[in-house]
C-alpha cells in the first residue's frame, strides 16, 4: 500500500518539506498571529507527525510569534518569504502544523 505523501514549502521554494502519512487535527484558526499569517480572517491548519515530518530544502528561520509557537519561513536577502509552517515550541509536542491547502506529491 502506497504511503500519502504532502509536500510543500514557502513561495520562493528555498525551504520546501515533506509529510508522510495522513495529515490530522483539520482545523482552521482565527487567532491574531495566524491571520497576520495568512493575511486572512483565519488560517488553515493541518497536522502531521514530527517523525513523519522532514525539511527537504533548505533550513527556515524562526520567528517566535507567541509562548506557544514559533513560525518557521524562508529568510532570503535580509526579507521574509512566507510562513510555511509552526511548531509548538514544547519538544514533546508531538505534531507540526502545516498551512493548507497542501499538494499531493508522488
Amino acid at each position: 500500500m502506497e504511503t500519502t505523501r504532502q509536500t510543500g514549502g514557502c513561495q520562493c521554494g528555498a525551504v520546501r518539506y515533506l509529510a508522510r502519512g495522513e495529515l490530522g487535527y483539520p482545523h482552521i484558526c482565527h487567532c491574531r498571529m495566524c491571520q497576520k499569517a495568512a493575511g486572512n480572517y483565519f488560517l488553515p491548519l493541518a497536522a502531521a507527525k514530527r517523525d513523519h515530518f522532514e525539511l527537504t530544502r533548505g533550513e527556515p528561520k524562526w520567528f517566535h510569534s507567541s509562548d506557544l509557537v514559533r513560525r518557521g519561513f524562508a529568510a532570503i536577502a535580509a526579507r521574509r518569504c512566507s510562513t510555511i509552517f509552526r511548531k509548538r515550541t514544547s519538544s514533546t509536542s508531538p505534531s507540526a502544523h502545516l498551512m493548507s491547502p497542501m499538494r499531493s506529491g508522488r
